[in-house]
């Protein structure tokens, strides 16, 4: 989508706002819960490419996080900016997945 509204608090800004895990997802095994997150962004996903699935939403129903299914290795990518915010679960999680591979 090139435009959204309602997921930059103020132009040039970032802000927050919740998100909600799909239960059984990859990010649900990170993030159980709803929870706020950095972000600023006025452009989403329109259509999932082949085999990603969501794994997250934000409460107008945009998709916030997708992934591979369980067997396709980790694969996870998130709207939002991980690296901005104080809940570190999500890059925690991308560097304990790469330090598993070696």
């Amino acid at each position: 989508m090139q435009h959204l509204d309602g997921h930059a608090e103020v132009v040039g800004v970032f802000g927050s706002h919740a998100v909600k895990p799909v239960p059984g997802s990859l990010y649900a095994g990170v993030v159980p819960e709803e929870t706020s997150v950095p972000t600023y962004h006025h452009q989403a996903v329109d259509r999932l490419g082949a085999g990603l699935i969501p794994s997250a939403y934000a409460a107008d129903g945009t998709v916030e996080a997708v992934e591979l299914p369980t067997g396709a290795g980790w694969v996870l990518g998130v709207q939002w900016h991980p690296e901005m915010g104080e809940d570190v679960r999500v890059m925690r999680a991308l560097v304990e997945a790469a330090s598993a591979v070696g």
